[in-house]
């Protein structure tokens, strides 16, 4: 039901494609449309990585998961420690034409992907020894082989983002998605072992890489040049001091669960984070893609940047706030539907994900605002905060509660982070707190008063199959969330509800 459900919703979003690419250059147009393929994008990479998963946990173990977590959270270290930020360095720039940089980002995105593949065959069996998982030994030396192959994509698809034609990026990045599940499940089906999630791995970063190429005119060359280097990485350094700060909060988690609990924690774990906080926080990466390139544009112009912030934030806690609350509240039987009885100890995780999924969308406006407006340090900045909460309580949470203790303390941390966060960026903005609370008052009371009526939903039910169960319950919300929303935004003749009537009438 779901699954059809954001199906539904695409090709609704690309009914409404036609009207915003009506002529016109400005920014917010422009924006709208990007904003309208990477929703495009989102739903359409969610849904076949949820088809993905939904498949292989029916063949795979929790075991299998975890393995291939800790695999990537290896090279997710490396990534985060070699990130120079030479994309948001290129996006940020004013001039529209910076093919003069585009060869030496190429140099030195491949010698980053060489140093990473490298590093991570050198480390393999000290890590398979860290995590007392023998099968690292070989699983990551394969794994190696996607920084190595992603260090060769086009740079010039940096234009995808920069000029906002995200319709290109769609294609870019679907098609490795596409790849990526089409291996993965195929060697499942016949060899029902880790390797078809590593091998998927690999096969998306490959297609992806020949996209590139394929769908932008640019071709890069091996030449350096020293002074444009110096530009770019003289942007990234912040960037790369927030990458270091995000790695400890984004992999700090999936480190400790796999090293204190055990593989198949971190398998039942990173599957909750995945089902649960995922849709909130697509809609996060959406509006960070979105958003970036549109505050560079505006950057000078507070009264502009000031009107983008607010209509941001209403538009994504509208999207952001219903999903996280309806994932809450079915997690129950969307897992005994979908995954199988094995899977029900992640339940209590995901509700926690979930929350803490629409406690991020809440502040997803916040990171691309600093980036654009130069103040890269202030995000840097937030996330050690953040850092230093979870240091600080996540230890002793997983040994007393395990993988659900570790989501509490990611909850916890941003109920205590987000009220900073937004206090500087509305000092950026020129913007007050009392209409940041109007703009999220509205949907936040119609996703809980949707959650209520889903609540009492089920506990009205006869007794169903679990899949029945699970229709019913996704069908009273999809229903009710919009008219809550609706009726309260006529009632209250909020500017979200006139964001909502161009909406629905470009729908209709």
């Amino acid at each position: 039901m779901g699954l059809v459900s954001r199906l539904v919703g695409a090709v609704r979003l690309v009914r409404l494609v036609p009207r915003l690419l009506t002529p016109g250059d400005s920014v917010m147009e422009r924006t709208a449309t990007g904003g309208v393929w990477l929703s495009l994008l989102t739903v359409a990479d969610r849904v076949l990585r949820l088809g993905m998963f939904v498949v292989l946990a029916r063949v795979l173990a929790p075991a299998d998961f975890g393995l291939l977590g800790l695999g990537l959270l290896v090279l997710a270290v490396l990534r985060r420690v070699s990130r120079l930020g030479l994309d948001e360095a290129l996006i940020q720039r004013e001039e529209a034409d910076v093919d003069a940089y585009l060869d030496t980002t190429w140099v030195l995105t491949i010698a980053r992907g060489v140093v990473i593949a490298a590093v991570t065959v050198a480390a393999a069996p000290t890590v398979a020894g860290v995590f007392t998982e023998p099968a690292l030994r070989t699983i990551l030396p394969v794994l190696a082989l996607s920084p190595l192959l992603a260090g060769l994509r086009n740079p010039g698809i940096i234009y995808f983002r920069k000029e906002l034609a995200f319709h290109r990026q769609f294609a870019y990045t679907l098609s490795g998605t596409v790849a990526q599940v089409a291996v993965a499940v195929a060697v499942a089906l016949v060899y029902q072992n880790v390797w078809a999630l590593v091998l998927g791995v690999v096969a998306g970063a490959a297609v992806r890489t020949a996209v590139s190429h394929a769908i932008h005119g640019y071709r890069p060359g091996l030449a350096f040049d020293a002074t444009a280097a110096r530009e770019l990485l003289g942007f990234g350094k912040w960037i790369f001091g927030s990458g270091l700060v995000l790695l400890a909060l984004n992999q700090g988690d999936d480190a400790l669960v796999g090293w204190l609990l055990g593989a198949s924690a971190l398998g039942f774990y990173q599957m909750a984070f995945r089902l649960s906080n995922a849709p909130a926080t697509e809609v996060s990466h959406v509006v960070s893609k979105a958003t970036f390139p549109a505050f560079s544009k505006v950057q000078d112009d507070v009264e502009r940047l000031r009107e983008g912030f607010f209509r941001t934030v209403r538009i994504v806690v509208a999207l952001a706030f219903p999903m996280a609350v309806g994932i809450a509240v079915v997690a129950p039987a969307f897992v005994r539907a979908a995954l199988g009885p094995d899977w029900l100890p992640i339940v209590d995780a995901m509700r926690l994900l979930a929350l803490w999924g629409a406690l991020r969308a809440l502040v997803a406006v916040v990171g691309p605002l600093f980036q654009a407006t130069g103040r890269p340090q202030y995000s840097t900045v937030l996330q050690l905060s953040r850092l230093a909460i979870v240091a600080a309580l996540v230890y002793p949470a997983a040994l007393r509660w395990g993988f659900s203790g570790v989501a509490s303390v990611l909850v916890a941390s941003a109920v205590v982070q987000n009220p900073v966060a937004l206090a500087v960026a509305l000092r950026v903005v020129d913007g007050s707190p009392r209409r940041f609370l109007r703009a999220v008052a509205l949907p936040t009371v119609a996703a809980l008063s949707m959650g209520i009526v889903v609540l009492a939903t089920a506990a009205a039910l006869p007794p169903l199959s679990s899949l029945a169960a699970l229709c019913c319950l996704v069908a009273v919300g999809v229903v009710t969330y919009p008219l809550f929303l609706i009726l309260g935004a006529r009632a209250l003749e909020t500017k979200l509800g006139d964001d909502l009537t161009v909406v629905r009438e470009a729908l209709t």
